[in-house]
């Protein structure tokens, strides 16, 4: 599910900040992983994005999740609520690019006994 990243921040940055969420979860620094918000601003399909987004965050919570849920809206962005069997939870926003603001990534990745957070 995590193939092609139709992503808009650098497939570069992506892999660096995949490769510290996943040790961060690995060495148990923030505990059991419990929640991920992830709001990008992207310049692709956002439901493409979302599909990509939900793929990393699987790879995190070590499995597919077992309920997904996108409510309708806009075509112009893309909500996408996740939840995987041992509780975990996802909510994953895509909103284009606009008029006065670039791509980038808000994220929070909340565990028992800590988080991460990234925004570029």
């Amino acid at each position: 599910m995590c193939g092609e990243m139709p992503m808009t921040i650098s497939e570069a940055h992506m892999k660096r900040l995949n490769s510290t969420v996943a040790d961060a979860l690995k060495s148990g620094r923030i505990g059991n992983p419990v929640f991920v918000r992830w709001f990008e601003r992207v310049d692709s399909d956002p439901g493409d994005a979302a599909q990509a987004a939900l793929g990393i965050v699987s790879t995190w919570y070590e499995g597919e999740p077992t309920f997904t849920h996108a409510p309708e809206g806009s075509d112009l962005q893309s909500t996408l609520l996740a939840r995987w069997s041992g509780g975990q939870s996802a909510l994953l926003i895509m909103a284009p690019v606009g008029f006065m603001d670039a791509p980038g990534l808000d994220l929070a990745v909340i565990g028992s006994k800590g988080a991460v957070y990234h925004d570029v």
